[in-house]
């Protein structure tokens, strides 16, 4: 008798551990199970939300694309352009899918504005945006929760997922939401390099929208040098070419990205800039060619990656900044100078430049 209350005992102990393995078992696979599907929709909706972010930025940059310098410095977003922006978006979204379902996207989701990159913020607003926001979720509010599998035993029949990280660490920390935006251009096309001079990017180390700059004759203000674009030796003879060719339009510039080189000369005569005879064109004659009816020319330059105010030999380009060139006066006064201005879109440009006060219309993800 005492033998099988022993054996009856321990098939008692036994039946229960498999009782409660099971049920660790079963808990366990609901775990992993739900939460890789929770974990591939929340990728997904990353992926929808980056989709749909790049498109309704590319949008801004179109409309960027359409307007002149002048009216992209003081560009607010009217209404009409911010539907197309929120329907680009909507319609990017709408082309993707998360766990299994078509994705729309709240009203309240798609935020516009400016990106701030030392603090990794979005500030929405209408003035010179330059960003778009998305949020895309799988909850409540939009698309439904996703269903579970395994962890409905548990009592769990639904899961809410959206498209948002926490970071930590670094010099921020907080929520990230996908974002893109238009930032410092980083390429030109061809011809768009007009004017044979680039700017140092220590000149832009603080308050320089705005700012006068001369180009010649050079100064303590002045952080610039002379180039030749591709065209090497960057001697003053190739220089004098150039200035020849743009101003009979036999020559254009090359397309340049950032991390390109480009050719400066070590500083220049002002023979070779200001040509004593009539039959050689030098920059008055390239001013008078390109001014507007305001007598400002308006053109690119690049930036050089390098603190030299002397530069010589080939430098990388750190990037574009936009020049109004607004006084070019020939002997005896011998002076060209002008203004960097902000607030700027280069058409068809891919951003990934240095932040100079222009920007590439072809955005990228920040966040």
């Amino acid at each position: 008798m005492r033998l099988r209350k022993i054996v009856s005992g321990q098939e008692g102990a036994v039946a229960l551990m498999v009782a409660v393995g099971f049920f660790v078992f079963v808990a366990f696979t609901a775990m992993v199970v739900d939460i890789g599907v929770i974990l591939v929709t929340r990728n997904q909706l990353h992926n929808v939300a980056d989709a749909a972010t790049l498109a309704g930025a590319r949008q801004l940059g179109k409309l960027y694309e359409g307007l002149a310098p002048s009216a992209q410095q003081s560009y607010v977003l009217a209404a009409a352009d911010e539907t197309l922006i929120r329907n680009a978006v909507l319609d990017a979204a709408g082309k993707n899918s998360a766990g299994g379902t078509a994705i729309t996207i709240n009203a309240a989701d798609i935020r516009i504005g400016q990106w701030h990159t030392t603090t990794r913020t979005l500030t929405v607003t209408t003035t010179n945006p330059d960003a778009v926001e998305v949020t895309a979720r799988r909850d409540a509010t939009a698309n439904g929760p996703i269903t579970t599998l395994f962890a409905k035993l548990m009592g769990i029949n639904t899961a809410e997922v959206v498209s948002i990280s926490q970071r930590s660490g670094g010099i921020w920390t907080g929520v990230e939401r996908p974002t893109a935006a238009l930032t410092g251009a980083g390429t030109v096309e061809p011809g768009d390099l007009k004017l044979p001079v680039g700017i140092s990017k220590s000149w832009f180390t603080s308050g320089f929208c705005d700012r006068n700059i001369k180009f010649y004759p050079t100064s303590a203000s002045t952080c610039a040098g002379w180039n030749t674009f591709n065209v090497s030796p960057a001697s003053a003879n190739n220089l004098r070419d150039i200035l020849q060719g743009e101003w009979a339009g036999t020559y254009e510039a090359p397309g340049f990205a950032v991390s390109d080189t480009i050719n400066f000369t070590n500083g220049v005569a002002a023979s070779d800039l200001f040509p004593s005879s009539p039959s050689k064109k030098g920059l008055v004659d390239l001013y008078n060619k390109f001014k507007n009816a305001a007598g400002v020319w308006e053109t690119t330059v690049p930036v050089y990656d390098s603190t030299a105010c002397n530069p010589s030999g080939p430098i990388q380009i750190a990037g574009f900044a936009s020049v109004a060139v607004t006084n070019v006066l020939g002997p005896p006064d011998k002076i060209i100078e002008g203004t960097v201005k902000c607030h700027l879109v280069e058409p068809n440009s891919r951003g990934g430049g240095g932040e100079y006060g222009t920007k590439g219309s072809i955005p990228g993800l920040v966040e």
